[in-house]
């Protein structure tokens, strides 16, 4: 790996250092809507560079979202599947021919993904990479089963769907709700906390990880109150006015991006994070972080949850490079400075998946084939060992890491890195198939057993 990165960092044509992304990241920040703005512009520049040669390449679909009001961070995402394409092509594609992303944009609408990811076929792509969001989920689980086509969706799942739109053809790798509430839940209880308050988007996701979280801790944990946003949501104080006067130990979040930027800033004015701390996901993701620490406003300490990319772990071999790989993209493709992102790491095993699995089925790149080979596929990266889907459900067995969020105390990051509190192997904190039978029985979902 560490011989792949660093022909891969000789071959790119950005050249910063890491001490050059600290000086620049709230330009960056500022920026962040730039592939939005620009898509097709952009669009057809990233596509034409992700080739790797003009004639024959091997294409891979990625459903995107370059044009709605969630697309600001959509360039830390696709700089990871890049990576990943980038990394692939250095070791010589598959058998000499190399891959090629080709993008459809679906703007995180549920009602643009079967048209696309048509196209993507009919582009004579082997698999795809998408849908983005857990909205369009179920969209795209419908559309892979009836056209009997591989998908890799990246996007935060919840377990409903999880449940009910399972199928043979779609693929989880990106977080899933129920572990996070059980990392958050363990964490609670392992301080002693007795009370919270939940502040989530209106996601299906976002409500499981509020409800698992207190299945965990049971009937002796009070819930003190809950509130669920629009994506699109920046006003926090009137919520925030009703906990501080709830006094809960902890914030149950379920927030990122722009949200989790204004709940911290606004509860930063209420004296919300004196009073209690904060438990989610993305806590040391640079799109959450990277404004908020540059301001002075990040309450370092306070905010603990789930990571799967620690970036700052330089005692793991090859990561200062892959670090550095990343951010050269945002430069090379994007024209911005871009620190790791979680959203980036998902979509970078999402293609890493697809790629491993065409290269163990490289004399048949049918849909049948590949769907096949995405059932079986095992590979590891730099921070975890022996990743694959797990036959029953298809949900990516990561390696996740529990961390709360402090100051670099190096000088080389200017944006939170982890506390390591634990780290959680493969499918250690997934739910078992017996529980989740157990609970599609409780709620009346149809349970479909993919193994």
């Amino acid at each position: 790996m560490k011989k792949t990165l660093t022909a891969l960092l000789a071959a790119t044509m950005a050249v910063g250092t890491l001490a050059g992304c600290a000086a620049t990241a709230t330009s960056s920040t500022t920026t962040s809507t730039a592939a939005s703005s620009t898509a097709s512009s952009t669009e057809s520049s990233a596509e034409s560079a992700s080739s790797a040669a003009s004639g024959e390449t091997i294409k891979i679909g990625v459903l995107t979202d370059r044009s709605s009001a969630a697309a600001a961070t959509v360039t830390w995402a696709e700089a990871g599947a890049i990576l990943a394409l980038d990394e692939a092509n250095a070791e010589g594609g598959l058998n000499g021919t190399p891959f090629e992303l080709v993008y459809r944009d679906t703007a995180s609408d549920s009602a643009n993904v079967a048209q696309k990811a048509t196209e993507l076929v009919n582009e004579g792509c082997i698999a795809i990479l998408g849908p983005k969001s857990d909205g369009e989920a179920p969209t795209g689980a419908t559309w892979a089963d009836e056209n009997k086509f591989p998908m890799v969706t990246p996007c935060t799942m919840n377990t409903r769907v999880t449940i009910e739109n399972a199928s043979d053809y779609l693929f989880s790798c990106g977080f899933v709700a129920w572990p996070i509430a059980k990392m958050n839940a363990k964490y609670a209880a392992d301080q002693g906390y007795s009370s919270a308050f939940f502040i989530g988007n209106d996601g299906g996701a976002s409500g499981d990880s509020r409800d698992f979280f207190y299945r965990e801790l049971g009937d002796g944990f009070a819930n003190l109150g809950s509130n669920q946003v629009s994506s699109n949501s920046t006003e926090f104080s009137t919520i925030i006015s009703s906990v501080v006067g709830k006094n809960p130990n902890v914030i149950i979040g379920a927030v990122a991006g722009p949200n989790f930027v204004s709940l911290v800033n606004q509860g930063q004015q209420f004296g919300l994070w004196e009073m209690c701390d904060y438990l989610g996901w993305y806590t040391c993701d640079s799109t959450n972080t990277t404004s908020l620490a540059q301001a002075g406003n990040y309450p370092y300490g306070k905010v603990h949850g789930v990571d799967l990319w620690p970036f700052w772990m330089d005692e793991i071999e090859g990561n200062a490079e892959f670090v550095q790989a990343y951010s050269d993209i945002g430069k090379e493709y994007y024209n911005q400075e871009i620190y790791p992102s979680d959203m980036g790491y998902t979509w970078y095993v999402g293609i890493k998946a697809i790629v491993e699995a065409a290269r163990t089925t490289a004399d048949d790149l049918s849909a049948a084939a590949m769907t096949e080979a995405l059932s079986t596929v095992h590979f590891s990266t730099l921070y975890g060992d022996d990743l694959y889907f797990r036959d029953f459900d298809h949900v990516m067995a990561h390696a996740y890491y529990y961390v709360t969020a402090v100051e670099d105390t190096t000088g080389k990051w200017d944006i939170p890195v982890g506390d390591v509190y634990a780290v959680y192997k493969g499918d250690e904190m997934l739910p078992s198939k017996e529980e989740m039978q157990s609970y599609a029985a409780e709620m009346g979902y149809a349970f479909k057993d993919l193994s």
